[in-house]
């Protein structure tokens, strides 16, 4: 046990020497220490931020996502394909109608709302003023499933929706460009030359998670819309509010049997309809978040690699200078281990110095840029410890073969150097 101590306590010993020796190197030439940790520093500040602003968008979506609907899953017509990280509806199905949604509420167990939805963008035309908006139809059910509130005036009714009556609630996009601003409530808008009247006002939504104006809207009954609006029986899209997020995929797997079996669909035969559950919706624009992220983190990734060969480039210079050195060190005792510490300990403190002031500056850019206003940026604890990794492991591969030339000099040679 004591021959274990004192092993122990001669190894620490000559790694304390190698370490004040290395330090008192750098110390010897501030300047070259403090160019060759520039470029590690900038490389792991621009890494922290850029990966702060991938978290802070990545963030930003799910809660957008969240906003849409609680438990949300969206039924569409045809088939939604996935293009440019959007899921876009491919060809033009029929077969969805507001039996569906009648069926739906009474067959699947763990709905709590269902709602048809149809939208098309059209110009609506107030007074003098023609502006083209989404003109939508749905239900009172609307509100539940998609997560809309009313700011002021009023829902259509249930006798509204059977009746089709001439009825709409707004958003505030509609307002501003139809209205400029001003009350909506009360006032007449025609669609296809047809009178709606304003019964209602969303509260504000903002964009969907496509980017999608949320409150460019102008919601009537769904009967309106589709006899004397569209003229037609089939609708787009179905809103299903889950009852709970772990009963999502059940519901999910539920709904699709009951449309094949309404819609006839054989076997093996392709649905004529899409279900997105609000799940997948999150893990397709997690994944496009985190690719967005690794790339512009790889991008900044650069600038560290940059930094490593400063390094190296640093401690070749540095061996050269210091060959005498290296020649009067190995004539008094020390080994090739010796001499490879001490300049691995050089290029280890070079990375862990421009890592250190690295992640202050990249942590106190983000806090400022949130301060001032950028809320997309959310600091990842996670890169503050890869980075100091990071750092070492630079210090470590760039400072090695450096060290292992300075080791392999031999020491009457190096004596004899001026």
């Amino acid at each position: 046990m004591t021959k274990i101590k004192n092993i122990i306590s001669t190894k620490f010993n000559n790694v304390m020497k190698l370490l004040i020796i290395a330090l008192t190197a750098l110390k010897s030439n501030k300047t070259r220490f403090f160019l060759a940790s520039l470029g590690i520093m900038i490389g792991i500040a621009a890494v922290i931020v850029m990966v702060a602003i991938g978290k802070g968008s990545q963030h930003e979506v799910m809660t957008v996502i969240a906003k849409m609907g609680e438990n949300l899953l969206t039924i569409n017509a045809g088939e939604m394909k996935r293009r440019g990280g959007r899921l876009r509806l491919s060809g033009n199905v029929t077969t969805l109608n507001l039996r569906d949604v009648d069926y739906l509420s009474k067959e699947v167990d763990g709905i709590t709302f269902v709602a048809p939805f149809e939208i098309k963008e059209m110009k609506v035309k107030y007074l003098q003023v023609l502006t083209s908006t989404n003109v939508a139809g749905s239900t009172l059910e609307f509100l539940e499933t998609r997560n809309y509130r009313i700011a002021s005036g009023e829902m259509f009714t249930e006798m509204d929706q059977k009746l089709g009556a001439r009825v709409g609630v707004v958003g505030k996009t509609v307002i501003k460009n139809m209205l400029g601003g001003e009350d909506p409530l009360g006032k007449t808008v025609r669609i296809n030359a047809i009178p709606f009247r304003i019964i209602g006002i969303f509260e504000s939504k903002g964009l969907d998670s496509d980017g999608i104006d949320q409150d460019d809207i102008l919601l009537i009954p769904i009967k309106s819309m589709l006899r004397r609006i569209l003229n037609q029986n089939h609708i787009s899209t179905i809103y299903v509010k889950a009852g709970s997020r772990r009963n999502i995929e059940r519901v999910s797997v539920r709904i699709k049997t009951v449309l094949r079996d309404r819609h006839k669909i054989a076997d093996d035969a392709e649905n004529d309809f899409t279900i997105i559950s609000q799940i997948d919706l999150e893990n397709l624009k997690a994944e496009t978040s985190e690719l967005f992220t690794r790339l512009i983190v790889g991008v900044a990734a650069i600038s560290l690699v940059v930094g490593g060969i400063g390094i190296l480039a640093v401690m070749l210079i540095s061996v050269k200078e210091r060959t005498h050195e290296i020649g009067v060190r190995r004539a008094v005792g020390a080994t090739k281990g010796d001499i490879v510490g001490q300049f691995l300990f050089e290029s280890i403190l070079i990375g862990l110095f421009g890592g250190f002031f690295g992640v202050v500056l990249g942590v106190g850019i983000t806090f400022g840029a949130s301060t001032w206003g950028a809320e997309n940026l959310l600091l990842d604890a996670n890169s503050i410890y890869i980075s100091t990794s990071v750092c070492m492991m630079i210090g470590v591969i760039f400072g090695l073969f450096p060290a292992i030339k300075a080791s392999r000099l031999d020491p009457m040679v190096a004596l004899t150097v001026e």
